[in-house]
């Protein structure tokens, strides 16, 4: 079963307030950028970190197609997200289990054509892993 911030929260006895602040929001706006991440070459595919944990590093990764997004606008939106994320965690005392998320890469899914695309990009298996961009 895949953690989920609310239920790591759970585990770790804090309230659903504290848990993973606004990730929900970042990534959505996040993948509204993204969009189909369309791909036709494993080359186009790339990561993105959303969020931050309480003892550092990102919450998640997203992937995105350099093909269909512009890279400096999604770099904005993750690095406001994680300083969001870092200074909700600072004001509220919360904590974290202090886990890496490593970085999972990502590949173009040729069995998932787009319009006008033959692939779209998708996160690798593993973890670290958010919602696979559609």
């Amino acid at each position: 079963m895949k953690a989920t911030p609310l239920l790591l929260a759970a585990s770790l006895g804090l309230t659903a307030a504290c848990a993973a602040p606004g990730i929900q929001a970042d990534k959505g706006s996040m993948q509204a950028l993204i969009g189909d991440a369309a791909c036709s070459t494993d080359a186009q595919c790339k990561t993105m970190p959303v969020g931050a944990k309480a003892c550092g590093g990102p919450q998640s990764y997203l992937a995105w197609s350099s093909a269909r997004t512009e890279e400096a606008a999604l770099r904005s939106m993750s690095d406001a997200s994680a300083e969001a994320d870092r200074k909700q965690a600072e004001a509220k005392g919360m904590a974290s289990t202090c886990t890496v998320v490593p970085d999972p890469g990502a590949f173009c899914d040729m069995s998932q054509p787009t319009a006008g695309s033959p692939g779209s990009c998708r996160l690798r298996s593993g973890k670290g892993g958010g919602a696979l961009a559609r």
